[in-house]
């Protein structure tokens, strides 16, 4: 039997989705925020997993968007344009894509990476002075808006950049809370509160720009 392509790409996306929704909800269990068994934890993991596989296929289908992308895919359900409009903006010039800006400073993402696993490795090893965080991260604020907004003027509007920019910025803290064993609950839950306020501002930007548009 052959598997429709939506399908299958949503069942390969499942599989990390399943892992980090299990590492999540371990954390919180172990924290004693979600008093379950091992096996309780995995079934809730397994339940968020089928929510996004099921709903990513109905919008995928519903929408005809060939594009298995992400990032396009979360842009395109936070448009607030018609379904032909936002068909054709997926399909603009690969120069207004997030991965476009990305691939453009390639060197400088390398760069911050090595930068930052080499303040890593000293914090273990050396135990440097954690007064160096604060230069390293202004360093990667820096360089990450510099990375995802690029040189395009259509770029810096794009409230979406900005999701995208605090995943990132949060991948990197995460990260050193992990590595230098710090207490990471704290954290985590003050960066969930975060970006859903971001979330909120992005749709509300959507919707401001929409109603401009139709006055």
């Amino acid at each position: 039997m052959k598997i429709d392509y939506i399908v299958k790409e949503e069942l390969l996306r499942s599989f990390p989705v399943l892992v980090v929704s299990f590492l999540i909800i371990g954390l919180l269990n172990r924290e004693g925020y979600i008093p379950r068994g091992m096996s309780g934890v995995f079934i809730l993991a397994l339940f968020i997993t089928a929510i996004h596989f099921s709903f990513m296929v109905w919008y995928r289908k519903k929408e005809q968007i060939d594009n298995n992308n992400f990032s396009v895919i979360t842009n395109h359900i936070l448009s607030s344009k018609s379904p032909d409009e936002k068909i054709t903006e997926i399909c603009k010039d690969e120069e207004t894509k997030i991965s476009s800006s990305i691939r453009e400073h390639m060197g400088l993402l390398l760069v911050t990476i090595l930068l930052y696993i080499a303040y890593l490795y000293a914090s273990l090893v050396y135990n440097m002075d954690q007064i160096y965080w604060i230069l390293l991260l202004l360093f990667i604020g820096v360089s990450l808006s510099k990375i995802i907004y690029g040189e395009r003027k259509a770029n810096q509007k794009d409230p979406m950049r900005l999701l995208v920019f605090y995943v990132i910025a949060c991948t990197f803290i995460f990260v050193r809370y992990l590595v230098l064993d710090y207490p990471i609950l704290p954290i985590l839950k003050g960066s969930i509160i975060l970006g859903i306020l971001l979330i909120f501002l992005v749709l509300g930007i959507k919707w401001f720009a929409v109603q401009t548009e139709f006055r």
